[in-house]
């Protein structure tokens, strides 16, 4: 059995000389594909302005008498513009960022 027999589909590739290494040296550059993980914290703000109130118009009462005639309910209804100003945000803060080893090869670093 000849060696490139048991690999059956995947023939050996002959040997690529050097061609630009000086006598006695070779150099090499060696791709290798990493995971990068930079965690970053978001925290939203909210800060709440002085909160304005204005009544709008007259009030609208309704009044209701009991059935015994001893007393009355009055139901008093205003319209009132309540103006809440507030102001949003995020900060955002990075903690240490990780590196690891990453399986597979990546796109154009060493393909």
């Amino acid at each position: 059995m000849h060696i490139n027999e048991a690999y059956e589909h995947e023939p050996i590739l002959p040997y690529q000389p050097e061609d630009a290494c000086p006598i006695n040296s070779c150099s090499k550059t060696a791709s290798q594909c990493v995971e990068v993980t930079a965690p970053v914290t978001l925290t939203p703000t909210a800060v709440v302005g002085s909160i304005s109130v204005a009544c709008q118009g007259a009030p609208d009462v309704d009044c209701v008498t009991n059935d015994g005639g001893i007393s009355c309910t009055l139901t008093i209804t205003q319209k009132v513009c309540v103006s809440v100003p507030v102001r949003f945000g995020v900060t955002t803060d990075c903690d240490d960022p990780t590196i690891a080893c990453a399986g597979g090869k990546c796109a154009r670093c060493g393909d």
